[in-house]
């Protein structure tokens, strides 16, 4: 674990930054449920509308007569996605609380125009096929991409869980081959360091340049499963060494591979996210990365990436630890624009309700969207990120705009920079058939986190209809291997 001279140990708090490539399982808050698949919903002769829809419960219609606004933080996290396909190769099922709509949608190419600079926002809808009057609006928000050549040069930290609980289904073999692939995929400018912990932390690899590609193997493979997991000391060693690399001009980040799951030190949520918030705040993000079924800490991890201002990514195969590494993770460290908000206006006169799908957690007052202090989310180079709506128009509406989409973000300078879009629904498609292809595969999409979530939808559609919405996309996206995969994926859950 490196030369004897170079050792540190760390058992202490202090503050930490992470990017989190999350090595990890789902047994802190029982995460996974063990057999059968992940549906299960009741029968068509069972499903009933419930009387409360628009006033009460998590999936409320809202009422713009009330409450015209939708303000979210951004958010470009795909694990949730990754985590419910590695849970039905294996027979198992992910838990309601761990499905997160707006991450499998991210999951997806969606097909927008990158802008220029910064970010641009665009809108459309189609009618819902089973909801009379209701309209599936997709907001998206592209990011500029990136320049890998401009970019700063990187630093980068890689703080390794190397506990016992890393010894289970091949999540350190994951790990090494992640880790080999991000290391493949740097610059000979860049510098990479290296913390393995466990009971303590220890440096393995003291900042060495990337075009050393021996020395970074070297380090990889000589980590290996130990004892204990004490999380704060590998994050506190993690950040010393990030503090002592920082150079102006170039970019400082730390990676994090763990199973999320810390047993040693201090191993509250509460504590590690604030060090992680106030190091967010001097400019280091986070990017977390799960591996691993068992023992698998979802929450905490999704946590740090929301918090670190970054985002959080879930590696099931080695396929997807090339996605996530090869093709242009160094260009996305670039933050395209910070404190990202997005508010969506819906005009009173015309819906009667709306609904936004997923995004729970990334809530903001309305008050706060032009309050610069509010955090909002860091959007990367290269990135999307789509919300959906379900919407209830009102009956002989008018052809106004029924709909306003602005994203706000800080630009390079610090500066606010707004962008606007709205929609008529006359601009909508009126059949799904209609809609564009895309779009398409995001119902599809909420279809399927509906059934598992059991949300309102589940009420007014069966397993047959997510199947017959979802075969109809291998037509229209026909090539597109995530789609055929999610097809599958759906095929294999309602039957």
């Amino acid at each position: 674990m490196g030369a004897p001279n170079h050792r540190r140990l760390v058992s202490h708090a202090a503050t930490a930054v992470v990017i989190a490539v999350a090595v990890t399982a789902c047994g802190a808050g029982g995460a996974v449920d063990h057999g059968g698949s992940v549906s299960g919903q009741p029968a068509p002769d069972q499903r009933h509308r419930p009387t409360d829809m628009t006033t009460t419960g998590d999936f409320a219609m809202s009422d713009p007569d009330q409450d015209p606004l939708s303000t979210f933080a951004l958010d470009i996290d795909t694990g949730s996605y990754t985590r419910f396909r590695d849970a039905v190769n294996q027979g198992r099922r992910i838990a309601p609380s761990e499905v997160r709509t707006e991450e499998f949608v991210n999951y997806f190419e969606q097909g927008y125009e990158a802008p220029r600079e910064g970010l641009d926002v665009s809108i459309d809808a189609a009618a819902l096929p089973f909801r009379d009057g209701h309209r599936l609006v997709r907001v998206g928000i592209r990011s500029a991409d990136a320049d890998d050549e401009s970019r700063p040069d990187a630093d980068l930290v890689l703080v390794v869980d190397c506990s016992g609980s890393m010894n289970e289904a091949g999540k350190m073999e994951t790990t090494k081959i992640a880790l080999r692939t991000l290391a493949a995929s740097l610059r000979t400018t860049d510098r990479v360091a290296m913390v393995c912990y466990s009971t303590e932390a220890e440096v393995a690899l003291e900042p060495t340049a990337a075009s050393d590609r021996q020395a970074l193997d070297e380090a990889i493979d000589s980590l290996h499963p130990q004892a204990s997991t004490n999380a704060e000391a590998g994050l506190t060693l993690g950040y010393d060494l990030a503090q002592s690399m920082h150079t102006e001009g170039r970019m400082t980040r730390v990676v994090l591979v763990s199973d999320g799951v810390a047993n040693v030190g201090d191993t509250s949520p509460g504590g590690i996210l604030e060090r992680i918030s106030t190091q967010a705040r001097a400019g280091t993000s986070l990017i977390s990365v799960g591996v691993g079924i068992d023992n698998y800490n979802d929450h905490l991890l999704e946590q740090l990436a929301d918090r670190g201002d970054g985002w959080h990514v879930y590696v099931d195969t080695s396929a997807e630890a090339e996605r996530v590494f090869a093709t242009g993770l160094t260009g996305s460290l670039v933050v395209a624009a910070r404190d990202a908000k997005a508010q969506v206006e819906f005009d009173a006169d015309q819906v009667s309700g709306y609904r936004l799908l997923g995004y729970e957690n990334r809530d903001v007052a309305d008050r706060d969207f032009r309050n610069d202090a509010v955090d909002g989310g860091e959007v990367f180079a290269g990135h999307a990120t789509t919300a959906l709506y379900d919407v209830e128009l009102r009956e002989g509406t008018s052809d106004a705009s029924f709909v306003r989409a602005t994203v706000r973000y800080l630009d390079a300078n610090g500066e606010p920079v707004e962008r606007t879009r709205q929609l008529r629904d006359s601009e909508c498609a009126p059949t799904i058939e209609q809609a564009s292809p895309r779009l398409r595969q995001n119902l599809v999409i909420a279809m399927l986190t509906d059934r598992l979530t059991d949300g309102p939808w589940s009420h007014w559609t069966g397993p047959g209809d997510l199947q017959e919405q979802a075969v109809a996309l291998t037509d229209s996206l026909d090539g597109d291997r995530d789609v055929a995969e999610l097809v599958s994926l759906i095929d294999r859950v309602t039957t």
